[in-house]
């Protein structure tokens, strides 16, 4: 299965109050400081890191990013799946997941790390016990192809979208115990009930009632927010995105209701959401276009206005920290001709290309992601180019150029990750 067709790109929002399991009490900016109190790996890491991983690559190589945006290999690469595909660190900065695609053939998994505290690197996970470490754990196990994966609000739950095996495949994030760690990041599946289907391709109308789909509809993205699980999918010349409900206690995933899924267009690719959870922002590989979509406080999906032009095959979206401008990285078709950086503000939704966009990016841009000042945008060449074009963001929110490309350790890098 090519990029075009699969690779995808969450959103891991934070911001409402919750109660962390190891029993402290965080809102927004000050969750930060629960990861320490707790005293759980990462939430204090010192200096901005990328991580960045390929198809066919079974590691993860970490930079540290210069404000000059030059990028130096820190570290030992840490080893992961064979075929790397997704990566999610949690709010607090203290685990990351990466999941392996396992080439689209059988079970894939989720490779689970702690965030060192000191340096932002990424250590392999292990089991506790009531006599200490219970040895590294292995990859949790997820369907066919999983392409896509989010972390709920509570940073309790991980959901994998499983693209082969039509399904979705959720965990519980282990965080008891306060006595010296809060957890370890390991992960146990909750099984689903059978009788959960993936969402309808349609729309329900006054006038035309809303039958459930007929095919399957593999997910392509994932997005959370409160109990709330956004999942993209895609059948044959429809796309669609629909809104879940899942048992904020339980984690078992519930039917949405047929007002609660809007059209997406031909082939959504890629989904990010804004920080106010308002809106869900998708791109589409076939028509090169990005659709917003407004989120309704119970789930319902409303198309806003016509999707707005991209460059050609968006492959991935980003929204900026601040909510204010989008980015989409453009592969350029199969050949990669034509391929670069669009860039758009946002306000209440609406995008507006800024003056240049679409902008030179690498040979082949797979990946577009920022930090979270805003100040730095990094774009991942794929097609065996092996380098991470890095911009400074200007006051418009426009790239500025001409941005330094460095050599990447992983080899056609396509998913990139920042730990601040």
């Amino acid at each position: 299965m090519s990029r075009g067709s699969s690779f995808v790109h969450f959103y891991l929002l934070i911001g409402k109050k919750r109660t962390l399991r190891c029993g402290w009490l965080a809102a927004g900016v000050t969750a930060l400081a629960v990861g320490l109190i707790c005293g759980c790996g990462g939430g204090g890491a010192q200096g901005k890191l990328l991580y960045a991983v390929g198809p066919g690559n079974s590691e993860v190589a970490m930079f540290a990013v210069s404000g000059s945006s030059e990028l130096t290999p820190v570290g030992t690469p840490v080893s992961t799946g064979e075929g790397p595909d997704a990566i999610a660190i949690d709010p607090l900065h203290r685990f990351a997941y990466i999941v392996d695609a396992a080439s689209g053939i059988g079970p894939g998994g989720v490779s689970q790390y702690v965030v060192s505290s000191k340096s932002g690197a990424l250590v392999a996970a292990t089991f506790s016990s009531t006599i200490g470490s219970g040895g590294i754990a292995p990859a949790a196990e997820t369907g066919t192809n999983p392409v896509a994966i989010a972390i709920d609000v509570t940073v309790t739950y991980v959901f994998v979208a499983n693209q082969g095996s039509d399904s979705i495949s959720v965990f519980m994030i282990d965080l008891i115990g306060c006595a010296g760690i809060c957890g370890n990041g390991t992960l146990t599946e909750i099984k689903q009930p059978p009788s959960v289907p993936l969402p309808p391709n349609c729309v329900a109308s006054s006038s035309e009632p809303c039958p459930l789909s007929i095919a399957p509809a593999s997910p392509t993205g994932l997005a959370t927010t409160g109990n709330m699980l956004f999942v993209a999918t895609s059948t044959a010349g429809a796309g669609a995105v629909s809104t879940y409900t899942f048992d904020s206690s339980t984690g078992v995933i519930t039917t949405p209701a047929a007002s609660t899924t809007a059209l997406v267009g031909f082939n959504p690719s890629a989904m990010t959401m804004d920080a106010t959870a308002k809106f869900l922002f998708l791109t589409d590989t076939v028509d090169s276009e990005v659709q917003v979509v407004s989120i309704g406080n119970s789930g319902q999906l409303t198309p806003v206005g016509t999707p707005v032009p991209t460059g050609p095959m968006p492959l991935n979206a980003w929204i900026s920290p601040s909510g204010n401008f989008l980015y989409t990285a453009n592969q350029g078709g199969a050949d990669c001709a034509n391929g670069g950086l669009s860039a758009f503000s946002v306000s209440s939704g609406v995008l507006t290309a800024l003056s240049g966009s679409p902008f030179a990016a690498g040979p082949c841009p797979s990946y577009v992601i920022t930090d979270s000042s805003g100040s730095f945008l990094f774009v991942a060449n794929g097609g065996n180019n092996n380098t991470i074009t890095v911009f400074t963001i200007d006051s418009s929110g426009a790239p500025e150029e001409p941005g330094t490309a460095s050599p990447s350790i992983v080899i056609n890098p396509t998913v990139l990750a920042t730990n601040n």
